[in-house]
């Protein structure tokens, strides 16, 4: 199940730290790509073009998600989306084999040979754990410790989560106020014909651009984040039973037995 071992630790300590998280850009690149060739086929594409919906939908949406959530939140959601786009995950196959040869490393040469490998270590989970088991803390310890910080991880995955569903909540009844705006202009002026046209497009559009801006963009993204927060718990959970082997300097077969039970998700990895 685990072959290769030796190429696999390798190839994790080589990763490059900056990688395009191909599926999450394809997606964004073809809903783009789908975006643009509506409005190219379009007689008038600037007919779409309306500043005034689209400075209430992204505007009213941004201030509204603003009242619910804090600045520092909102920045870390922002973060959260930079670090999905630029970071491929670790697979969890490829986290189970790097504990593995781990595993074995510590086998032939002593628990202090992992004192360089947590210091090249990119992974900050996985490095705070090589450096709680060189220091020679209990297992007790190095559980509790790995514990609170997988949860206070998750916790700040999930704060992510909440405010791009939160600003995908917003964006359409932002795109609503919008409407009715262009309906109530549009119907004080209708002695003026000139400005009935301009009213109608607010109206219609900025329907449009709150629908767009939570079923293409806030709620995908959200979707995404969520999925990356589980796959980074499942990683979180691998290494923090393999760490507890080898701190107790478990046999490395006795520890491929353990890691048994998550060989669904590497499958699926």
């Amino acid at each position: 199940m685990f072959d290769d071992a030796g190429r696999g630790l390798r190839r994790l300590q080589q990763r490059t730290p900056q990688r395009f998280n191909g599926s999450l850009v394809a997606g964004l690149v073809v809903v783009f790509a789908v975006l643009g060739s509506a409005l190219a086929l379009s007689e008038s594409p600037l007919r779409f073009l309306n500043i005034e919906g689209l400075v209430i939908v992204i505007g009213g949406t941004i201030a509204s998600t603003l009242i619910q959530f804090s600045l520092s939140d909102m920045r870390a959601a922002y973060q959260s989306l930079c670090s999905a786009l630029m970071i491929e995950p670790i697979s969890p196959r490829d986290r189970m084999t790097h504990l593995l040869e781990l595993s074995r490393c510590v086998k032939e040469r002593g628990l202090l040979a992992l004192e360089d490998l947590a210091e090249s270590e990119r992974d900050e989970f996985l490095r705070l754990g090589l450096t709680l088991v060189v220091d020679g803390n209990p297992v007790d310890d190095l559980r509790r410790i790995l514990k609170t910080e997988m949860e206070i991880s998750r916790d700040r995955a999930w704060r992510s989560v909440q405010v791009w569903e939160t600003m995908g909540n917003f964006a359409p009844a932002m795109g609503l106020i919008g409407t009715l705006l262009g309906l109530i202009h549009m119907l004080g002026a209708l002695n003026n014909p000139a400005t009935v046209g301009p009213a109608m497009s607010m109206a219609l559009v900025a329907t449009l651009y709150g629908s767009v801006a939570a079923n293409v963009c806030f709620f995908p993204i959200a979707g995404k984040l969520r999925v990356i927060a589980q796959e980074k718990d499942q990683c979180k959970s691998i290494t923090l039973e393999g760490l507890v082997s080898i701190s107790r300097l478990e046999n490395p077969m006795l520890l491929e037995q353990r890691l048994q039970s998550f060989a669904s998700i590497a499958r699926h990895a």
